[in-house]
């Protein structure tokens, strides 16, 4: 592995920051925001509702939106579109997801060298565009990365490799061992990397020092 990659392309979730907290402060927000009595038949209708949302526009960046999934979850219940009800559900989880979020250790660190290196970099990312701004600002790192490229706006998910694609073109680079993805899903990120020519570097949520070691 170089020790100095001519570009870096990064996944953000569970990647840069531990995702299970947040999503779980975000359904507890939901929660107590929704008409529930039962935490556990919340749950249990959230998640049927996900996977009704997710079977419908699977391997697409929508696949991901909370939006959809607490629209879903309120007609399942009510047999209709509860329009103020879903915006409230919506909010909730995601005030409580980001009131949870906290970077890890060595992350800005690591943007902050690269940036001051040259090296071009960007984020490669399945989630809806939206929230992943809006998880970068509440992270702080918003300006330490060249590039922002999600499966919203180049039309697929990972192991696709049209993000990677678009990045690449921007950078005006061409694949290569030396390009680095750092990501933490072994099937998307390390199959988009690997279909691409490029070194995968795998974020193991063991691995504390993750982020420090890849410092020079």
């Amino acid at each position: 592995m170089p020790t100095q990659p001519t570009a870096i392309l990064l996944d953000i979730d569970n990647t840069v920051y531990a995702y299970a907290p947040c999503h779980e402060a975000g359904l507890r927000a939901a929660f107590a925001a929704s008409d529930f009595s039962d935490e556990a038949e919340f749950r249990v209708n959230y998640n049927l509702a996900r996977e009704q949302a997710k079977h419908a526009i699977a391997d697409t960046g929508a696949a991901h939106c909370r939006l959809l999934y607490f629209k879903r979850l309120l007609e399942n219940r009510l047999g209709h579109t509860a329009l103020t009800e879903t915006l409230i559900l919506y909010k909730a989880y995601w005030d409580g997801y980001h009131a949870a979020m906290q970077l890890d250790p060595g992350v800005r660190e690591c943007l902050q060298h690269w940036q001051n290196s040259g090296i071009p970099t960007a984020w490669i990312t399945d989630f809806t565009t939206e929230q992943q701004l809006r998880k970068l600002q509440t992270l702080n790192i918003a300006n330490l990365v060249t590039y922002l490229f999600t499966a919203e706006e180049v039309g697929a998910v990972k192991p696709d490799p049209r993000g990677v694609d678009e990045a690449l073109a921007r950078f005006g680079i061409a694949p290569s061992l030396n390009i680095w993805f750092i990501g933490d899903d072994t099937k998307r990120d390390r199959g988009v990397a690997e279909a691409c020519g490029l070194t995968f570097l795998w974020r193991d949520r063991n691995d504390a020092d993750f982020w420090h070691n890849l410092l020079p």
